[in-house]
């Protein structure tokens, strides 16, 4: 069970150990009590091990603070995005120096445990801190003494164990406790952030811990902010009711790592790939650091665009390509691209727009403009959606089963439909979504506007429809089968669908590369992993509801294997696998063709991911193995018997004579791209 540290810095004491030794925001806190103190009189200010009440954390709270307040040290930091908003909006000078300090005399730092694991006891949790404290120098006997408690209420919102530490940045001769300390064995200054993960490691490994993968095994993982993970839940009162509903789905490091790596794998080159991740909606800027040349590009950052999730300033939160994951960095990313003069160029340009854009963003055009622009956007929807009722309001008259209606919708020209299915079941249809064809209207994607059928009125709602059909067990069979035939996208002509076949081969070809990997400790598997989660997240663009979430689920699990740390090889030394290949293929289907190709690859796809899956766990990466078997297992169930097989007749359709390959490379780099490689 791995030490996971989360840490951050404020500047009222007394709120957070209040805060700690409370009930929480939803009276999750149970048990408050300190588990260890950096002396005797701290313990014992904090109830010396009993429950905590008011009266413990409010003298506890003046004693951690007591230092800061005699000497008055005053412990700052310059917030350059702060900075930065404040220079945007016409501050200058000192005036905007000020806004940007932060007061950050507290330090605040959570110690938990994985949900799985089992906890541990007071004794043992104080033995842990108390090392903590001394490895992140707090503790350090060739400076005055430092103050710190950690407080344990109960388990975190997941269920897992953990404790908390509070500790004032002011020693008690009024220097700071500095953040930055140079590192024991490599030379150079350490963060407290990096600090406290390799602190953690040595923990794990002394007290008989599972050490965490990422660590010992070179296989690199990402956490998350809390602010990131907060804005995923509702925010409650003190009644556990909801107050407000949460502001994103999930966290956007993860949505960002795994829609970062479906471009990458299906661009061939660095120029599509940013284009790419800019077609999908999300904001990218180059990072220029080489000294010699300032026009060239060393790294990139993204981020989710402001009008979904910003920071308090209103901008966009940007995260760079390694910060998502080892492999994303674009030193790293450039091993599969092409590389030559061209291509350079090409890259640099398609950088150079990037910028530009990211600069001049849409959400910070004249407020008129944006009124405008959504009047526009309330006529298109309300234009599509009385177009779909005049298409539909015939079809359910006329038909006289559920079956014929579904039959109709699925035959018309210039509408597509899909079926909802109830929780857990891949027969029971609840409702229908529709939408015209994309060449009648289609969004700012250019793929299709969706809309429920039960918001279009009219009585279109399946609910409704149904009341004026013959319900019996031999009509709902007939019913089901239409709507199944409906959700595979006209599924009868897979074998007259080119790109479904071309697509089945590469899978197939995919599948036989992962599997003929014979050492289950071979570093290649982690590339595979990269190029499958690739393929699985760029699938997973073209679909919605519980389909699209248990792709999303597998692309996550198999990105997390993928991240292996390595030294950087040349350019272009990385082959264009099949994977990739699907990718780019799903990326750029209609949504409308996306659950057909789906389909024609998931049977092949699932079982290059259970190989991987085993390989993983063959290399001790336990929890990971656990975490992909899950989403195959979630993956298959919702597809489970809509596999798509074109049959020999459609292959030999797919000899290389007789269908053009789609995509190619514009030139060959010197290594690999003969043969396919993980």
């Amino acid at each position: 069970m791995p030490i996971m540290p989360a840490i951050s810095s404020g500047a009222r004491m007394q709120g957070l150990v209040m805060y700690l030794a409370g009930p929480g925001k939803a009276n999750e806190h149970s048990n408050p009590h300190v588990v260890a103190a950096s002396s005797r009189t701290l313990f014992a200010a904090g109830g010396a091990g009993a429950e905590m009440n008011r009266e413990h954390a409010y003298e506890l709270g003046h004693a951690l603070d007591e230092a800061r307040v005699v000497f008055g040290t005053e412990v700052t930091r310059r917030d350059t995005a702060a900075l930065k908003a404040a220079q945007e909006r016409g501050v200058k000078g000192s005036a905007a120096i000020a806004e940007a300090t932060r007061d950050e005399n507290v330090w605040h730092c959570s110690l938990s445990l994985p949900p799985d694991a089992e906890a541990l006891d007071d004794a043992t949790w104080s033995a842990i801190v108390h090392d903590f404290m001394e490895g992140m120098g707090f503790d350090d006997p060739k400076a005055a003494d430092s103050r710190w408690v950690a407080i344990r209420h109960g388990l975190t919102k997941n269920g897992g164990d953990h404790i908390h530490i509070a500790a004032s940045r002011v020693r008690d001769d009024g220097s700071v406790v500095a953040k930055w300390r140079p590192h024991p064995t490599r030379g150079g200054n350490e963060g407290d952030f990096a600090r406290a993960q390799r602190v953690a490691r040595e923990l794990e490994v002394k007290y008989g811990l599972e050490v965490l993968s990422s660590y010992n095994k070179d296989m690199a993982s990402r956490g998350r902010a809390h602010a990131q993970d907060g804005a995923t839940k509702p925010q409650l009162d003190a009644e556990g009711n909801v107050v407000r509903e949460p502001r994103i789905a999930e966290s956007p490091s993860v949505t960002l790592a795994r829609r970062v790596r479906a471009a990458a794998a299906a661009a061939e080159s660095e120029a599509e790939f940013v284009r790419l991740v800019r077609a999908d909606g999300l904001v990218i800027r180059a990072a220029r650091y080489d000294k010699t040349d300032p026009r060239a590009v060393t790294g990139f950052s993204v981020g989710l665009p402001a009008t979904e999730y910003a920071n308090k300033h209103g901008q966009p939160v940007m995260h760079g390509g390694k910060k998502l994951a080892e492999d994303l960095s674009l030193p790293r990313l450039r091993e599969g691209w092409i590389d030559d003069a061209n291509s350079r160029a090409d890259a640099l340009s398609a950088w150079d727009h990037a910028d530009e854009r990211a600069t001049t963003p849409r959400e910070q055009a004249a407020p008129h403009q944006r009124a405008a622009d959504d009047t526009q956007r309330a006529t298109s929807d309300a234009e599509v959606a009385a177009r779909l009722r005049a298409i539909l309001t015939p079809l359910a008259q006329s038909a006289a089963t559920e079956a014929d209606y579904a039959k109709a919708l699925r035959n018309h020209p210039d509408v597509v439909a899909r079926p909802r299915y109830a929780k857990g079941s891949t027969t029971e249809v609840t409702g229908y979504a529709v939408a015209l064809h994309t060449r009648l209207a289609r969004g700012a994607d250019g793929k299709e506007i969706w809309r429920n059928a039960s918001y279009l009125g009219g009585g279109l709602a399946l609910k409704d429809l149904r009341q004026r059909w013959p319900d019996s067990d031999s009509h709902r069979a007939l019913a089901a089968s239409a709507w199944s035939r409906s959700n595979r996208a006209s599924a009868a002509r897979a074998d007259d669908n080119p790109l479904a076949q071309r697509l089945h081969d590469d899978a197939r070809r995919w599948q036989r590369a992962v599997t003929s990997i014979n050492d289950p400790h071979s570093r290649a598997w982690h590339a595979v992993a990269a190029d499958t989660a690739g393929a699985v997240g760029a699938a997973a663009r073209g679909l919605s509801g519980e389909q699209a979430q248990s792709l999303n689920q597998l692309a996550d699990a198999l990105g997390a294997v993928s991240g292996h740390r390595r030294p950087t090889q040349p350019q272009a030394v990385r082959s264009y696998t099949s994977a990739r290949r699907v990718a780019a293929t799903m990326l750029a289907a209609s949504r409308d063709d996306t659950t057909l190709l789906w389909l024609a690859a998931v049977k092949q796809v699932l079982a290059a991911s259970k190989a991987i899956g085993e390989a993983m766990a063959a290399q001790g990466h336990t929890r990971q193995a656990r975490h992909i078997s899950a989403a195959i297992a979630a993956t298959d169930l919702q597809f489970q018997g809509q596999v798509l097989t074109p049959s020999h007749s459609a292959r030999r359709v797919l000899s290389p004579t007789a269908v053009p390959v789609v995509r190619t490379r514009t030139s060959t780099p010197s290594t690999g791209h003969g043969r396919e490689r993980g």
